[in-house]
Parts: C-alpha cells; sequence; structure tokens
C-alpha cells in the first residue's frame, strides 16, 4: 500500500509572505566562482594535474561521486564497502589548477554517511538541497549557501541498517517531489521530498515486483525508470513510474555478463561497466523490451561510468578511459590514464567540460584530469527527452525529464531559462531537481487532462558549468490527451527598444521588447507578468530585462539567465496582476533578469 502527497494551492497573501521570506534568507546566500574553464595542455591531458585531500589524517580519504553545487565543488570523504564516518568538503575550483578548501564538515551528522553514489540537487522554494545516503537513510542537507550548509531534515528508511550492497540506502534518483531511493535486497523506497525538512515514505517496493535482483544504479526519466543490478551477474529493469508512487515492471533481463554499475545517456540508451571487461551498451526505446545493442570487450575490471556528448568514461580499477560510442558496434578508446598512486580505485568519475574528477574511494588520491585539449566550447545540447516530442496519453501525475550532453550550471537554471507550460497557459511552478547530467521538473499540481503542454529552452539562456549555452532554441510539446494540439505561431516581436506590451495597468512597460514573447503566456487583462510600478525594463534600445522586480523590473543591463533564488536587485510583487498572473514567480522567484539572445528554434 501507498499513500498520495497532498498537493494545495497557494493564495496571493501566503505567495505574498513566501516571496519575503525567500527574499530576505536567500539574498546573502551568494554563489561561488564556479569552475575556471582552463586551457588544458600537454603535461595535463589524462595526467593528474590536481589533487583534493583534506589535512586531517585520521579522517577518511575515500571519496566518490562530486557535484557543482551554487558555484563550488563538493567531495563526500568516506571509507569504501560503505563503513562510516564521512565528512564533507567544499572547495573553490575557479583555478582548477589550484582547488582551495572553502568548508569542511565533521561531525554526527556527516559520522553516520556511507560512500555516495549519487549526489542530487533539489530546488525547491527557492533553495537547494542535497539528499545524502547514510548508513540509516537518507539526510536532506540544505546548500542554498554552500558555506552555512545544514541538515534540514531526516528519513529512516526500514530495512536499512548500514549495509554495503544489502539493507543499504546505495544511490538515489531525485525526480521532481519523489526522492528514489534504491535499497539493494530491499527494493526501492518512494519518498515524497517536496518538503524536505518533512520526507515521507510513501512506498517500499520489493524486489519480486522489480526484476527480481537487488537494486543498485537507478535512473527516473519522466514516466520511466531503469534499474540494474551491482556487483553481480548482469540484471535489468525498466519500470513504469507513471503513477509514481508504485512503479510497475515493464521488462527486465538478467544472465549478462558480470558487471558492477549503468549510466544512462541520449537515444534511450544505457552503458554498463563490467567487472570482467565487458562494456555493455542496452536500448529502452521500446521500454518493454530491453535490446542489448553491444557487448564490447574493452578489458580491465571497470567499476562505473559517466555520459558526456558521444563519450562514455569508465571508471575502471587501475586506470579511467574515455571511449567513443558514436559508432555503436565499435566503440573505441579515445584516451585514458591513472592516478600514480598505490592500492588505487578509479571508480567514480565526473565528467565537467574539458575535465574529469575521478573519485578513488581507496583514500590513496583523487583528482582532477583533463580528457581534451585546450577550453571547452563545445555547446550544450539536449540529448533527449521523457516524454518524447510530440507525445501524447501522457499521465497527469507524470515528470519531465531532459537528458542534457554536459553538467548543467544549475546557478543558470530559471523560469526563463526552462518553461513549461500549457500551450496558451501561464508557466507552471513546481520542484526542479537534476543528477547526472539529467534535469527533471515536477508540477505543484498534476497535469491538467487532454491538455498539451510545451517546454522552452531558449538558446544561450541554460548553460553547462564551463558558461557554454545552447546553440539553438529546444521547443517541445507533449499532451495529456490523446493527441498534441500545436500552438499558432505569434506574430514577430517589435524591434528592440521600441517598447514592448502594455495590456493592462501593471503590463509590460515601454522599454524593450519581451525575450521570448512566443513561449510566454499573453498578459491577463489588468496586470498578469507584472511589477509593482512598471513592468519589464531595460537599458535604452535593448530587449525586455526581468519579468518580476521592485517598482520597475529588472535594473539596466540585468544578467541573463536569472537564478531562481532572488537576487538583491530583484524581488518579487503580486501588485496589479493578482496571483494567477503572479503565481508562475512566488515559488521559483525571479532575480534581476536580462535580455536573451532570440535564435534559431530546434524541434527535438
Amino acid at each position: 500500500m501507498h499513500t498520495r502527497p497532498a498537493r494545495g494551492r497557494l493564495t496571493a497573501g501566503a505567495l505574498t509572505a513566501l516571496c519575503l521570506v525567500l527574499s530576505s534568507r536567500l539574498v546573502h546566500a551568494q554563489a561561488g566562482p564556479g569552475i575556471g574553464n582552463i586551457d588544458c595542455g600537454d603535461a595535463e591531458y589524462f595526467e593528474p594535474f590536481a589533487f583534493i585531500d583534506h589535512q586531517n589524517g585520521s579522517d577518511p580519504h575515500g571519496q566518490n561521486v562530486t557535484v557543482m553545487i551554487r558555484g563550488y565543488f563538493l567531495t563526500v570523504y568516506a571509507p569504501d564497502s560503505g563503513l562510516p564516518p564521512g565528512r564533507i568538503g567544499v572547495y573553490d575550483v575557479s583555478d582548477p589548477r589550484n582547488p582551495t578548501l572553502a568548508k569542511y564538515y565533521s561531525g554526527a551528522d556527516t559520522n553516520n554517511f556511507r560512500e555516495q553514489h549519487s549526489l542530487p540537487i533539489g530546488l525547491i522554494d527557492g533553495k537547494q538541497y542535497i539528499p545524502m545516503q547514510t548508513r540509516e537513510g537518507i539526510q536532506f542537507w540544505d546548500y542554498t549557501d554552500p558555506l552555512d550548509a545544514y541538515v534540514a531534515g531526516r528519513i529512516k528508511l526500514p530495512g536499512v541498517t548500514g549495509g554495503d550492497y544489502e539493507n543499504v540506502a546505495w544511490q538515489a534518483a531525485w525526480q521532481g517531489r519523489y526522492l528514489y531511493v534504491a535499497g539493494g535486497n530491499q527494493g526501492i523506497y518512494v519518498i515524497d521530498a517536496a518538503d524536505p525538512a518533512n520526507p515521507t515514505l510513501l512506498n517500499q517496493v520489493s524486489t519480486s515486483s522489480t526484476g527480481g535482483f537487488r537494486v543498485g544504479p537507478i535512473f527516473a526519466l519522466g514516466d520511466l525508470m531503469v534499474i540494474s543490478n551491482m556487483d553481480q551477474g548482469g540484471a535489468y529493469a525498466v519500470l513504469d513510474i507513471s503513477d509514481p508512487a508504485d512503479p510497475a515492471l515493464l521488462d527486465a533481463m538478467g544472465n549478462a555478463p558480470r558487471m558492477y554499475a549503468i549510466s544512462v545517456g541520449a537515444n534511450h540508451r544505457f552503458y554498463t561497466a563490467g567487472r570482467d571487461g565487458n562494456f555493455l551498451i542496452h536500448s529502452f526505446a521500446d521500454p518493454t523490451n530491453l535490446t542489448e545493442v553491444k557487448n564490447a570487450f574493452l578489458g580491465q575490471d571497470q567499476l562505473y561510468t559517466a555520459v558526456q556528448d558521444q563519450f562514455v568514461f569508465v571508471g575502471r580499477q587501475e586506470n579511467v578511459i574515455k571511449v567513443d560510442v558514436t559508432n555503436e558496434q565499435n566503440p573505441e578508446i579515445v584516451g585514458e590514464g591513472d592516478l600514480g598512486r598505490g592500492h588505487p580505485d578509479h571508480g567514480q568519475v565526473t565528467p565537467m567540460g574539458n575535465l574529469i574528477y575521478i573519485g578513488n574511494d581507496h583514500g590513496t588520491g583523487s583528482a582532477f584530469f583533463c580528457h581534451q585539449m585546450g577550453q571547452d566550447t563545445t555547446p550544450l545540447a539536449v540529448q533527449t527527452t521523457y516524454p518524447d516530442d510530440g507525445a501524447a496519453n501522457i499521465s497527469p501525475d507524470g515528470r519531465l525529464t531532459i537528458v542534457f550532453s554536459d553538467f548543467v550550471d544549475m546557478e543558470t537554471l530559471s523560469t526563463e531559462t526552462v518553461t513549461v507550460r500549457p500551450v496558451g497557459g501561464e508557466a507552471l511552478t513546481g520542484v526542479y531537481t537534476y543528477q547526472f547530467n539529467q534535469l527533471s521538473f515536477s508540477p505543484d499540481e498534476p497535469f491538467a487532462a487532454d491538455t498539451t503542454y510545451q517546454v522552452a529552452i531558449p538558446a544561450g539562456g541554460l548553460t553547462d558549468v564551463m558558461g557554454n549555452g545552447l546553440d539553438d532554441d529546444v521547443l517541445l510539446h507533449f499532451s495529456t490527451g490523446s493527441s498534441v494540439t500545436l500552438p499558432v505561431p505569434d506574430a514577430p516581436p517589435p524591434p528592440a527598444g521600441t517598447g514592448g506590451a502594455t495590456t493592462g495597468a501593471g503590463g509590460m512597460g515601454a522599454g524593450g521588447a519581451v525575450p521570448f514573447q512566443r513561449f510566454m503566456a499573453p498578459p491577463a487583462t489588468g496586470g498578469g507578468l507584472a511589477t509593482s510600478s512598471g513592468g519589464s525594463n531595460a537599458a535604452a534600445g535593448g530587449a525586455g530585462g526581468a519579468l518580476v522586480g521592485a517598482s520597475g523590473g529588472a535594473p539596466s543591463g540585468g544578467a541573463s539567465g536569472a537564478p531562481l533564488a532572488p537576487a538583491s536587485s530583484g524581488g518579487c510583487s503580486l501588485a496589479a496582476g493578482g496571483a494567477d498572473g503572479a503565481r508562475l514567480f512566488a515559488v521559483l522567484i525571479l532575480g534581476a533578469g536580462g535580455a536573451l539572445a532570440r535564435r534559431r528554434r530546434r524541434q527535438i
């Protein structure tokens, strides 16, 4: 049995109060400097050029998966084999050649950590959280300010008793409001995490319902979930999670070569690291018929994989390799290197731009490598979406997942850079989550029945952590009905500087066209997308600025792609537009916004 979380609608007064609280609490939580896009040279190509370690000799030195959070590099120290204790290191990597420790966390909470196999990020009510796997379940850490992080909530999971591969919280997948935790022999835990301070266990799904194998790697992708075994004979399954709290088996396969872990990439593929040298590619394009695409022998004891562009990075026991899978029938090793330390484990690999970080949980050293020469100038790209563009009969309880080509800079995520809305309606509020290049969205309320939805990602707004944006606009549609109804194209926007829309007392004020007008819901008469006194504002001759701001919108020259957290020059207003006109911005709040270049549109 499982319970379904309640969904409520906020009143205008509640939205105003929430806006003020978030503005006052988050304005002082400044993001870090990000990761430097260095010009990699010969001496750094697949050679460790910067080791990251702490100086506390008695503390654990092993590391696993890592993440960029609010402009800082975060790694978790923990011993191999799921043992305690753990520690957190937060680093300034603006110069990756010289990482600088910014904050070190050690205490009763970190003492309960096990090694981390995922560090998903949740953006909720203007805050950023990471669920950390512990020997009892999950701790939800608030990393809105990475230099002042704390445990906001926690949940003990039945049967989790600190094991390594069994009775364990082994890996987590956060998709919108739902956190799915792989429990090995305990199956899958489904947690309502929309309020990380009060997470609720909705269901525990036994392995008998998920393919009959212990569950390790776990990936939630729209209405699908891909899972696999770990450190045993290869076994895989695809589940239907259109009812998010009650996963249902679609297909499973076993008797594959002995494997350790998988990762999901583009075109409905997942990649397996084999313990006996096998590297496998599977397709779940038909989720009811899992298909082996290729079983290639790459040698050595392989542990984890990670995907970037057309490459798969494989962390092996003795080294790391970069595999080009452009030709799936002939995967080609195009680069390899090692840490140069005794008793290594090159298992957890995290590619970010032209860099890759090797997390060595044996504790003998973890480091940055360059895996390509020069700076990273490859544009960010959308590789696969769940649901597909044009998909129909999507569950009203469904979620959206977008697989990107590289590690996304979550500081560039806003309701301007990723917009989900019914065709002709206003943008939806909800929970955004991110992990392993996969961005997911769950609306605060279920999708409406028999309705076509539009997802718009304008070029140049969302970027990877190296600052590369999308070259093309991305626009896709899906429907909860039997067919997709496409919108009538809007008229072209007026030239910049000639004035924007002026509908209603609080509409878009003169001073510039609204960027990406065709993706926006039309302002409601008497307000709509409004500010307290003047709407959107921009520099003379420039395109429109922020859609939300205090008394006049964004200041001249506002930054493009404002983060979800409010900025000091922005704020919230519900004046003149009413709750319905402003609701878009009340939970996922925009700060100072700026112009986004209009570029060609790409359908996927």
